[in-house]
């Protein structure tokens, strides 16, 4: 009785698809706010998502006529608007810090818009070059991994959330990261959600998600290849979870500070780092003497976020090393920079918008290298905020031993969006193998192995102090040496291998007709 009532079924909920393209894709988009939320996530739900806009776009007639592909890049981009849409509402938090209210989901809804013209155009490419229903899945896997890499390239990029993060969630698929990147995990995670939903070809969806997972077993439970140092450093992460609204308010400043100080112990005897989040101090001189000259211990140095400003105005975000009595010449300033945020183009400014971030001058990005040295300590590199969505911009020194991230996501609140910035942190240390020390201002300041798992951490709202020991292990992985062009060159192989197929399929197709 079941079997007979279950085919009915199934013929009504696919005619409602067809009937109502547009509301089911729509619809579809909004279940990424499960795959991108805080806590614990459900990779599942992605089968369900793309399986809408799959069938959808699949029902549209398989010509190439020009209105066929218009109506494919419409329902991409309405796809596109709900699934960034449900996924990014939080940046709207940041505006209503300095007291735009509610207007910054104008601002949102922008970049939503601009965001969703890649998934349109994945699914107009898609219609263009499909020429049944494997190619088409092949090139839809395709087009989607390359329009993500283009987002993360454009007008300086914006790669967040990108599909690949939400395969972290399924033990041990995420490691193969440390071969293709993030970018690549993306279009594996993709392929294979996108061969399951076809009767045909779930058996090769089933063995492309199967794969990675035997490789990440081999690498976590087998692998003997880890390089643990000799001397590991002792490294304090100080989570103060101050209020943005009292991060700019200037007349708090020596209460942070001392808040800050009062976490770090500043007068315990022992070698070890003390990391002070992303503008942990405003950045006043008078500040980091005061900083300098509470430290009592030689081998001691707070590392903190801070503004730097040059003698010609010029504007940085910095990383600073302060010890006993001196501040260090060793500063890395902050190159990837947030648009909107940290900069704006100077014809917006004369027409009277301004960023985010306080202050009517624009941050100017760093050319310095990122790697620190100090001596009786592993060196290491530095990412400050945003810098660290960016896969293959992490790392410059390969000797480097482990990561430094320091970032505030109080702009944020206590919204999915640092746990979003936490998972796409995680995934550079997959892809580098190395550890990473992340510290918040508040929330999520935490230890990330070489594998990504976060072994300790301060959660949203959570004022206190992380002891660890930097780096546990590493290895060098094939990712950290060619970067980004291996899963650029496996895009443009299986594109070519697609295209040269789907023209024989033509051929013989012509010649039985």
């Amino acid at each position: 009785m079941l079997k007979k009532n279950s085919q009915p079924s199934r013929k009504i909920e696919l005619s409602y698809l067809r009937k109502h393209p547009k509301t089911s894709v729509l619809m579809a988009g909004l279940l990424a706010k499960f795959c991108f939320c805080k806590g614990r996530t459900f990779p599942i739900i992605a089968l369900c998502m793309f399986y809408v806009l799959i069938y959808v776009l699949d029902e549209l007639p398989h010509n190439h006529k020009s209105s066929t592909l218009k109506r494919a890049f419409y329902i991409g981009f309405l796809f596109g608007l709900s699934f960034f849409g449900s996924t990014l509402y939080w940046i709207a938090e940041s505006f209503k810090c300095v007291g735009f209210g509610n207007y910054g989901f104008i601002a949102v809804f922008v970049l939503v818009v601009y965001l969703s013209l890649y998934t349109g155009m994945t699914c107009y490419l898609t219609k263009q070059f499909m020429r049944n229903r494997i190619t088409f899945i092949i090139f839809f896997s395709i087009f989607w991994t390359i329009c993500e890499y283009l987002r993360g390239w454009i007008f300086t990029g914006f790669p967040w959330n990108l599909v690949g993060y939400i395969a972290y969630d399924i033990p041990y698929f995420a490691q193969i990261a440390d071969i293709i990147g993030a970018y690549g995990v993306s279009f594996l995670f993709i392929l294979s959600i996108c061969l399951i939903t076809y009767k045909k070809t779930m058996i090769y969806g089933g063995c492309t998600l199967l794969v990675p997972i035997l490789y990440g077993v081999y690498k976590i439970e087998l692998y003997d290849g880890y390089i643990t140092p000799d001397h590991p450093d002792d490294i304090v992460i100080v989570q103060p979870s101050i209020a943005q609204k009292d991060k700019m308010n200037r007349s708090k400043s020596a209460e942070n500070l001392e808040l800050h100080s009062g976490l770090s112990k500043l007068d315990a005897a022992g070698k070890r780092l003390i990391i002070w989040p992303e503008a942990g101090i405003n950045g006043f001189a008078n500040d980091q003497v005061e900083i300098s000259n509470a430290i009592k211990q030689d081998n001691v140095f707070i590392l903190t976020g801070t503004d730097r400003m040059e003698t010609d105005l010029r504007l940085f975000n910095s990383l600073k090393v302060i010890g006993k009595g001196v501040i260090l010449p060793q500063t890395y300033d902050k190159r990837h920079l947030l648009p909107f945020g940290e900069f704006i183009p100077e014809f917006l400014l004369d027409l009277g918008l301004r960023k985010v971030i306080p202050g009517v001058i624009n941050y100017l990005p760093g050319t310095q290298g990122r790697t620190i040295k100090l001596d009786g300590f592993n060196q290491f590199d530095v990412v400050i905020c945003y810098e660290a969505v960016f896969p293959g911009e992490v790392v410059d020194d390969p000797d480097s031993q482990w990561i430094l991230n320091i970032t505030n996501d109080a702009w944020f609140g206590n919204s999915d969006g640092p746990s979003q910035h936490l998972k796409s942190v995680c995934f550079r240390a997959i892809e580098e193998g190395k550890a990473i020390a992340r510290g918040a201002n508040n929330g999520i300041s935490c230890v990330i192995d070489c594998h990504g798992k976060v072994r300790a951490k301060l959660d949203t709202n959570i004022v206190g102090r992380l002891e660890t020991r930097m780096p546990m292990k590493y290895h060098q992985t094939f990712f950290s040496t060619c970067k980004n062009s291996t899963i650029l060159v496996i895009l443009l192989l299986t594109f070519l291998l697609t295209l040269k197929r789907k023209r024989r399929w033509r051929s013989e197709h012509r010649e039985n007709g």
